[in-house]
C-alpha cells in the first residue's frame, strides 16, 4: 500500500508550470513569456486551488511465479539450517512458536547487519508464520517500483510486505523485536479483517 500512496501523494506536476514560476522569481515578465508559449499564468491564490494532474499507479496482483516459489523454498531451508546449526533447533514449525527461535538468531547476532539476503530470508520465514496465524496467502505484487512478494488477505486490497520487514530496520539501525512487530501486525490485521468481513456482510442480501 505504501508504494501506491507515495505515487498518489506527489503525483506529477507539469514542468511548464514550474518554468513560469521560476521566471517570475527571476524577475522576468511571465506575461510576455506566457503570450509566446501559450502557458496560463496563475496568481498565488489560483496556484493554491489549481487541480494538478495526479498520476495513477497501476498494480498487478497474481499468483507467485515458479521462480518466486523457488526463492521462498530456498530461504525456508537456509533459515532452518541456520537455526539448526547455531541453536540446535531441529525444525521450524511455521507458526508463532518460531518467534523465539528467530529472535534468538537476532539477539545472538548470527546474522550480520550487512547480510541483506539472510535478513530478507528471515522476512520470508516470518511471512510464512503470518500466513499460518492469520489465514493470509502469498501473492506477486507488481507496480511502478517493481515486483514484490506480498501477503494478501482474501481478495481484498490489503497487503503486507514481509520480505524487507527486517532488512530495512537493520539498514536504519532500528531494533528488531519480532514479538513486538508480530503483535503490531496482529492488531492491524484484526482491524482489516473486521472491516472487510463487515463490508461483506453489508453487501449480502
Amino acid at each position: 500500500m505504501q508504494k501506491q500512496l507515495v505515487a498518489q501523494q506527489y503525483g506529477r506536476v507539469d514542468i511548464a508550470g514550474w518554468l513560469v514560476l521560476l521566471l517570475i522569481l527571476g524577475g522576468i515578465s511571465a506575461q510576455a513569456m506566457a503570450s509566446e508559449s501559450g502557458l496560463e499564468v496563475l496568481n498565488a491564490e489560483e496556484v493554491a486551488e489549481y487541480a494538478f494532474e495526479i498520476e495513477e499507479t497501476e498494480t498487478k496482483v497474481s499468483e507467485l511465479s515458479i521462480a518466486q516459489n523457488y526463492v521462498l523454498r530456498t530461504w525456508r531451508q537456509k533459515i532452518a539450517e541456520l537455526a539448526a546449526r547455531q541453536l540446535g533447533v531441529v525444525q521450524l514449525r511455521g507458526d508463532r512458536r518460531d518467534l523465539l527461535t528467530l529472535q534468538m538468531l537476532v539477539d545472538k547476532k548470527f546474522i550480520k547487519p550487512g547480510d541483506v539476503q539472510t535478513w530478507q530470508g528471515m522476512g520470508m520465514v516470518f511471512g510464512d508464520l503470518l500466513v499460518k496465524e492469520f489465514a493470509l496467502h502469498w501473492v506477486s505484487y507488481q507496480d511502478d517500483l517493481g515486483i514484490s512478494k506480498a501477503l494478501r488477505y482474501k481478495k481484498t486490497d490489503n497487503y503486507i510486505f514481509p520480505v524487507t520487514l527486517f532488512s530495512k530496520r537493520v539498514e536504519f539501525n532500528e531494533n528488531v523485536d519480532l514479538l513486538k512487530i508480530f503483535d503490531n501486525l496482529a492488531a492491524n490485521i484484526a482491524t482489516i479483517k473486521a472491516r472487510e468481513d463487515a463490508r461483506i456482510r453489508f453487501k449480502s442480501p
